[in-house]
This record gives structure tokens, sequence and C-alpha cells, in this order.
């Protein structure tokens, strides 16, 4: 794969505030946000901040093995999702890529009786199967995102992306000290 979108660290704060203005302007201002880890994270601190929500609770469901590696189906690997009956919730991920994971998440939620959710992410995929409700822009690639690009340039050196040589760099003196999680 070498077909690479790669968003700036700016550009996802204005997509954030894009789509938080879309819940605005839709009338949708939740009362807890559910991230999606480990690409939800980020996005929804942002969003927390810019709407004011106190809370952040997290589904982490797992459906990518590597760049562009899926797994058969989502993998719920853990839910912090107490006290959300009754109340206006967000789901926020990065990328509705195929639209399982916001399948998932949609059924483990049901499991809470929220009184309703809306779906967000930075981008979606043209062949996704699930729209989140709100997002910023479709892109076609491979997005390499400012919180991965390290996992992705382990995967893919030839990357393009800034300051990998530092990283590169930080790499080798960790092999040098015969330092590895593999």
């Amino acid at each position: 794969m070498s077909d690479f979108y790669i968003p700036t660290w700016d550009e996802i704060e204005k997509a954030m505030l894009h789509v938080a203005e879309q819940a605005v302007d839709s009338g949708f201002v939740p009362e807890v946000i559910v991230a999606i880890p480990t690409g939800g994270v980020v996005p929804s601190k942002l969003l927390k901040d810019i709407l004011n929500i106190e809370r952040i609770r997290y589904i982490e469901i797992k459906l990518y093995k590597n760049v562009g590696k899926k797994d058969v189906k989502p993998v719920v690997k853990s839910v912090c999702v107490d006290d959300i009956e009754g109340k206006d919730v967000l789901v926020v991920d990065d990328v509705a890529d195929s639209g399982e994971t916001l399948e998932a998440v949609s059924n483990v939620l049901s499991m809470f009786n929220p009184k309703s959710v809306k779906y967000a992410t930075v981008y979606i995929k043209p062949w996704a199967r699930k729209y989140p409700d709100f997002y910023y822009k479709m892109i076609d690639k491979w997005i390499v995102f400012p919180w991965d690009k390290w996992d992705v340039v382990r995967e893919i050196p030839e990357v393009n992306v800034d300051n990998k040589e530092k990283y590169l760099e930080i790499e080798r003196k960790l092999r040098e000290t015969h330092y590895s999680r593999k």
C-alpha cells in the first residue's frame, strides 16, 4: 500500500471544530462522549473541550490488526460506559472505514439504555456501510493520523511523514540497547 493521506495536527483540530459545529447546528449537544480507543481518544478529547462536556467514556473495539489488515469481525476488548442511561451520547472514532466498528458499538451501547446516540468521526471512507452522523471529510486512502504514524512507519518505513528521521534514530538506539517489544 503506497497511497496515504497524512493530515496535520492543525487539520485534525479544524476537523473537530467542524464536527462540533455540525452537532450544534443539528441541535444535538451530548451529555457524554464515548471514545473508541485508540483512534477516537484524541478527537474525543478535542470535542469534549470544544463542546464543554464533562465526561468521556470508552468502548475499546479492534478491527484492524495492522495497516490495511482487518480481523474477521470487530472484537470488543473493554467497555467503560457507566451511567449513560437516559443520556444523549456521542460516539467518537477517527475514521469510519467499513462501518463495522460503529455497528458493533451501537450493539454494545443498546444494553446501557442511552436516551439517544449519535456518531462522529474525523473522516469516512466512501465504502463504509455505516456513516456517522457528523464527520469532516471523505477520504479514499489509508489515513496516517498524527497519533498513529510511528506504528505505520514501523510497518511501512517508506511512508513519508514529518520527523521520521528522529523517530528512526530513537528506534535504532532502542535496538542497540537490545530493547524489543516483539
